[in-house]
């Protein structure tokens, strides 16, 4: 066979790899994954005007998030060329502004950040960078809050979005000066926010309104680049390089992540004519990676399973091109009713093409069911190390102790001694049972003994009476910035009631219902004293019965019920509980 005929039947087989469909067998849930959602601002993830209060939201985004198996969230800190936080280049978000025209009094990154923090979860500032505003935006124009589109029109370009009259506004990366001014911005909110990556959207030319590049180019144009194309994936190029040189300087162990369109080329083609990413929005990002100035990729392969264009050939695509090791997080699209259908056996295409991870767009679309992810993120997981960074192991934590009573295992421990002069921690805690053998190196190598993570020093593990008795190993581990594991430490506790005995409730209790507000589930749990006819309905605010929940005889102890309101209205309900002649009730909240 000549060399010619070779190359041919090698790419083709090349390509049948990259196309293949995955086995109906799901590939084993890793112990280190990346699992992370966009939570967006300016549309409305969590900043509504009105009740829950933002902060609520938040709590509220961030336990389901932990519940669901996520380990990091992409939250929109700069959207259309304004920011969530105290800024001194850019004006205060419009989102964040209420209609009285007051500046916020608080700081709304941080609290981000204090609260994903202390549930061992990562923070990456999802930070626009080129599309600045869009159709109605308010953009200010107050002397103290200047939009960047009225202090420097002369960086702009605009475009009409699909023929819909939607005004979008783009800053030109052609222009030195607004490149330098967006690293700037990046530089500002590195080095004042303790954050785990930036990451980029945007970062590429709209497919249209930059109608003047010619003449931008003619005028900045020092290294004599001889066509527009490759002029302007340079500028984009140039951004990425000074803005990684400038973090890697300033606070090396922030992550950069960017969020390229789904097709890299259109060499990347599967019988589909769309956005190309190096093509038509000039993104060269394997270029990125190639020249080590990002961390990982996040292509958004916005489409489904086998049907053109294919999420699994794109994704085998960008696998079988990575460039520098460097990581790939795959985003898919649940907004999308036939994507979400499928997530799960999505998620199984990333794992087993070798992706290190899934982004999902975004919040408001996994947030409707409690199963969006088929049983792929049942385990936690620990975000995959980045070899180029830090590989410095942290010491191992320090005074374990765990201490058992009320059904309850309390875990403390101290933070290790630092190796690292800018050092913080997440800890990863396993369980396993007491006569479980194994070496603790062993154990933790398994992920379904991983407990939790959490970015506190303390824990408490709690067990429904059934488990008096039982005793269990626990294990805790620290990780570094870069997600490096120490030497594990453990325990042992046996689970016992308050006074060592199995407890039997002293009155009947019926507790608040858990989330509150909920949608579309939430857990109702009661004590019994006593063996009892129980029944516990639910009723709208004028007394009318909505739904039974529970009528039969129980046993004495701690029971619990999950509500699904399904179609129901927004608005509050009372849930009644009755059991002999006890009777109790409580408000919840259902909130669409």
């Amino acid at each position: 066979m000549n060399r010619m005929l070779l190359a041919v039947v090698m790419a083709g087989l090349l390509l049948a790899v990259i196309a293949m469909p995955v086995s109906a067998d799901s590939p084993e849930i890793p112990k280190h994954e990346f699992r992370s959602v966009w939570v967006a601002t300016v549309v409305n993830d969590w900043t509504g005007i009105g009740w829950p209060p933002p902060e609520e939201m938040m709590n509220n985004i961030l336990d389901r998030a932990e519940r669901l198996g996520l380990n990091a969230i992409v939250l929109q800190v700069v959207g259309r060329g304004d920011a969530i936080y105290p800024s001194e280049r850019l004006p205060w978000s419009h989102v964040m502004i209420p209609p009285s025209g007051a500046y916020p009094d608080w700081d709304a990154l941080q609290m981000w950040i204090d609260a994903t923090h202390a549930r061992g979860m990562e923070l990456h500032a999802w930070f626009n960078v080129y599309m600045v505003a869009y159709g109605n935006t308010r953009d200010s124009d107050r002397e103290d809050q200047l939009h960047v589109k009225y202090s420097n029109p002369e960086w702009m370009a605009y475009n009409i979005v699909n023929g819909d009259s939607v005004m979008t506004t783009w800053l030109n990366p052609g222009h030195p000066e607004a490149r330098a001014w967006q690293v700037g911005n990046v530089m500002e909110l590195v080095e004042n926010y303790d954050i785990d990556a930036i990451h980029f959207d945007y970062i590429r030319y709209d497919n249209s309104g930059f109608n003047t590049d010619a003449a931008t180019m003619q005028q900045y144009n020092e290294d004599n680049i001889g066509n527009l194309a490759d002029w302007r994936r340079h500028n984009i190029n140039t951004f990425v390089k000074e803005v990684y040189e400038g973090i890697q300087e300033r606070k090396p162990w922030v992550k950069v992540g960017a969020a390229p369109v789904g097709h890299y080329n259109t060499q990347s083609a599967d019988g589909w004519a769309g956005f190309w990413g190096y093509n038509s929005a000039f993104q060269d990002s394997r270029h990125w990676a190639e020249q080590g100035h990002i961390d990982y990729i996040a292509p958004q392969i916005y489409w489904t399973i086998g049907t053109p264009p294919r999420f699994e050939y794109i994704v085998g695509d960008w696998v079988q091109n990575r460039k520098n090791d460097r990581h790939l997080y795959i985003g898919t699209n649940p907004a999308n009713d036939d994507v979400r259908r499928e997530i799960g056996r999505q998620i199984d295409t990333t794992r087993a093409r070798g992706a290190e991870g899934q982004l999902h767009f975004r919040y408001r679309s996994i947030s409707q069911s409690w199963t969006i992810f088929s049983g792929r993120y049942d385990n936690k997981a620990i975000i995959p190390v980045m070899p180029w960074r830090s590989m410095n192991v942290p010491n191992e934590v320090r005074e374990l102790a765990a201490s058992p009573g009320n059904f309850q295992v309390q875990l403390n421990w101290d933070k290790p001694e630092s190796r690292d002069e800018d050092a913080r921690y997440r800890y990863a805690v396993y369980r396993v049972d007491a006569g479980d053998q194994r070496p603790a190196s062993e154990v933790i190598g398994d992920a379904s003994h991983l407990l939790i993570l959490t970015g506190l020093t303390s824990f408490t593990d709690a067990f429904e009476p059934d488990k008096y008795g039982n005793e269990y190993r626990y294990i805790v581990t620290a990780l570094s910035r870069n997600n490096v594991e120490s030497d594990p430490v453990e325990q042992q506790a046996v689970v016992t009631s308050a006074d060592g005995e199995p407890a039997i409730a002293a009155a009947f209790e019926l507790h608040q219902n858990y989330p509150n507000p909920f949608n579309p589930e939430t857990v109702i749990s009661f004590r019994l004293p006593e063996a009892n006819q129980v029944r516990l309905a639910v009723y709208d605010v004028l007394g009318r019965e909505v739904a039974v929940l529970v009528d039969q005889t129980l046993s004495s102890g701690t029971h619990s019920v999950t509500f699904e309101a399904g179609s129901m209205a927004t608005g509050v309900y009372i849930y009644r509980l009755t059991a002999g002649d006890f009777t109790q009730s409580r408000k919840m909240l259902f909130s669409k």
